[in-house]
């Protein structure tokens, strides 16, 4: 089974969620439904709503209302991480279009990601169960954890790979195990499946955003959705740049301390770091790092039994699709062919 294959297996559901996100919009406030609009007309994979339909057929429960609910909620917080992102970020483009930010303002980015957070609570108190309750509040204090430490030492090139790591999993990690495991609970998972479920998650999340850190770099204005080079430009320190200031020569060194500071780079710049990282083999170790994560997050499923073994393929093909989307270019965007 491949990615497409499983798109294709799961269309139907995912048109049932994606009608009921259309419904999270419905308001007599009419923002809200504008931007709703615009934010689903976009599009997106939908991976964090995938993974919970896909792990609770793993563990024996079909689409039902709950699974629905709870996809829901967990698309509404990640809309409201990248509404809430783009104001801190200051960025205009994601997904090939204007941001939310750019197109309304802040202050209306702010306020419709402040109320997608409202409507996954609205959603979860439902039917309360405790346990999906403090799976989702944990994973939520990651996900804001991760923001602020992102934050906190934002332009700091001195920060530790531990630290680059910690954001990963907090930022992004944390949700696409919370994708999984209220699949798993949803289902009625046992305690080992429900390990397993997190332990794929946990290291599943961390490798998707390290090809997400390394595209950024090495990838291209169609993959990305936006310009490459976004993280190098606003000064996130990601472990692609991390890895190669860390192992260069003093003189390299200080002129990425002057880049990390220039709120003003181009992509000349963009290309002499790409270069430099090609060089000191960045990307290449970024690249094999995730590799590294991916191949934990699928032997945690094989290494497990659950009531309905085949959807471990699905879940083993959306695996291999997140590391293979892309593959280490070698030309710089001087030297790229211009359209």
């Amino acid at each position: 089974m491949d990615y497409k294959e499983v798109t294709q297996l799961f269309k139907p559901d995912l048109e049932k969620v994606e009608l009921a996100l259309r419904d999270n919009f419905l308001s007599d406030i009419p923002i809200v439904p504008g931007i709703g609009e615009y934010i689903l007309s976009s599009g997106g994979k939908r991976i964090r709503p995938m993974l919970l339909m896909i792990s609770s057929r793993l563990c024996g429960q079909d689409l039902n209302e709950a699974v629905v609910k709870h996809c829901c909620v967990i698309e509404n917080v990640h809309a409201a991480t990248l509404l809430h992102d783009d104001v801190v970020d200051e960025t205009t483009v994601r997904r090939g279009r204007q941001t939310v930010n750019s197109k309304w303002g802040n202050d209306a980015s702010i306020l419709v990601g402040d109320y997608l957070i409202a409507q996954s609570l609205s959603l979860l108190s439902d039917d309360v169960n405790p346990v999906i309750f403090k799976a989702f509040s944990r994973a939520a204090k990651l996900l804001v954890e991760g923001g602020l430490l992102e934050f906190s030492n934002a332009r700091d090139i001195q920060v530790t790979e531990k630290h680059c790591m910690d954001v990963i999993y907090r930022k992004t990690a944390s949700m696409m195990t919370l994708s999984c495991h209220l699949g798993g609970l949803i289902a009625g998972a046992n305690e080992e499946q429900e390990k397993a479920l997190i332990a794929f998650g946990d290291n599943f999340g961390i490798a998707f955003q390290l090809m997400d850190d390394l595209m950024d770099y090495d990838g291209t204005k169609e993959q990305l959705g936006k310009p490459p080079g976004t993280d190098f430009k606003e000064g996130h320190v990601t472990l692609p740049l991390h890895h190669l200031y860390h192992h260069s020569k003093n003189g390299l060194k200080q002129e990425i301390e002057q880049f990390i500071q220039n709120d003003k780079l181009t992509d000349k710049e963009l290309d002499y770091i790409l270069d430099r990282m090609r060089d000191g083999k960045a990307l290449e170790y970024t690249h094999d790092l995730a590799q590294t994560h991916m191949t934990r997050a699928k032997e945690a499923l094989q290494s497990t039994t659950f009531p309905v073994p085949e959807y471990k393929d699905a879940l083993l093909a959306v695996a291999e699709y997140i590391t293979g989307r892309h593959t280490l270019s070698k030309t710089t965007l001087a030297r790229a062919p211009q359209c």
